[in-house]
């Protein structure tokens, strides 16, 4: 029996579990004072090791107990999906932060820093940065600027993998169109085991989200930055965090605005649907990157528990295939099979140079 810790840490929280093979023993979510989650992410390491470590004291577990440590995979230079092993050259790519400043960085550089002091292996699985695009799918407009894949690549290829399974098949033998449908939006088009096309989660593609524009017309963002006087970091931080549904109605709750709909507001009716239309229309465009050559469509993240947001974007798009939603998310599940599978023979670790 193998025990794997699995870490995954954002912004304001961390998630901390232990696993004893494919079952999950137990799973904490650690919730850090804004004070603290306001400090440079290399002066977070300190305290958000200390909470895990109170974490497994809480349930009598010892670190000497784990055979490898699982963690969510920061931002990185572009990498096929995978596993991989946290070597050096992966460990100081997360720790000067070369490639972007995201908390999730943190779950790897704790974890590497644990499994050393352990002598045990530490491992990230399908980190945001999974680039599998098509060279087409990578042209844009302009020469010198090319498309990047940001995405939600850990749940997208879990649910994938788990709909492979589900229906007697393998990740690598079909083709299907996975919405991930969070604070942040991402849609793929996963064929044959690879994502071809995905828009950029993070930073203005594809369908406006909770918290994030998605795409806008270049004449108009252009004169809305420059009216508002911004800078390049204050207008990637209002496209990512501070636009979408937070513009409209100052929050991102969408079960909020679901009840100012159905007390008759109709700006909010009029936004969400909107959301929705953006939505289809990039599962639409995912449809064309596979050829019509379509498994299933598939919606996860923590939207999909709305009935309202699901029903109004399978009406749109269950004439391309029929609609699977899995709720909600399971990365720490995702993030264990990624090293249990390696102990079982079932993949192998990819390397990172």
């Amino acid at each position: 029996m193998k025990k794997i810790l699995v870490l995954n840490l954002g912004s304001t929280s961390s998630k901390v579990a232990l696993f004893e093979n494919y079952n999950m023993l137990f799973e904490d979510v650690l919730r850090h004072e804004i004070e603290k989650t306001n400090l440079p992410l290399i002066e977070q390491i300190e305290f958000r090791l200390d909470s895990i470590k109170e974490s497994l004291n809480k349930h009598n577990i010892s670190l000497q107990a784990m055979d490898a440590i699982a963690c969510r995979g920061g931002v990185l230079k572009p990498i096929e999906g995978g596993t991989y092993l946290i070597n050096n050259i992966l460990y100081h790519d997360l720790k000067s932060f070369k490639y972007g400043i995201h908390a999730s960085n943190l779950s790897g550089i704790i974890g590497y820093e644990l499994a050393q002091a352990l002598h045990i292996n530490a491992y990230i699985v399908d980190p945001v940065v999974v680039d599998e695009l098509t060279p087409e799918a990578r042209i844009t407009g302009i020469k010198g600027i090319e498309r990047k894949s940001i995405f939600h690549a850990l749940n997208q290829k879990s649910v994938a993998k788990q709909y492979a399974e589900e229906t007697g098949r393998k990740y690598e033998d079909i083709n299907v169109i996975v919405a991930h449908l969070g604070g942040g939006i991402s849609v793929g088009a996963h064929k044959k085991g690879r994502v071809i096309d995905v828009n950029d989660g993070l930073l203005g593609e594809g369908p406006m989200s909770p918290e994030r524009a998605g795409s806008i017309p270049n004449d108009e963002l252009i004169k809305w930055v420059i009216d508002h006087q911004l800078n390049s970091k204050e207008a990637n931080n209002m496209l990512s965090r501070n636009s979408g549904l937070i513009s409209y109605f100052g929050t991102n709750n969408c079960l909020k605005i679901e009840e100012m709909m159905e007390k008759g507001d109709k700006t909010a009716k009029l936004v969400l649907d909107a959301m929705c239309y953006q939505i289809s229309k990039s599962i639409g465009a995912c449809a064309v990157s596979l050829e019509g050559n379509i498994d299933q469509i598939i919606i996860t993240g923590g939207l999909s528990y709305s009935k309202y947001i699901t029903n109004k974007v399978n009406k749109y798009v269950s004439w391309l295939q029929n609609v699977t939603i899995y709720k909600g998310e399971k990365e720490m599940h995702a993030l264990n099979v990624g090293v249990m599978d390696l102990f079982y023979g079932k993949i192998s670790t990819k390397s990172y140079e």
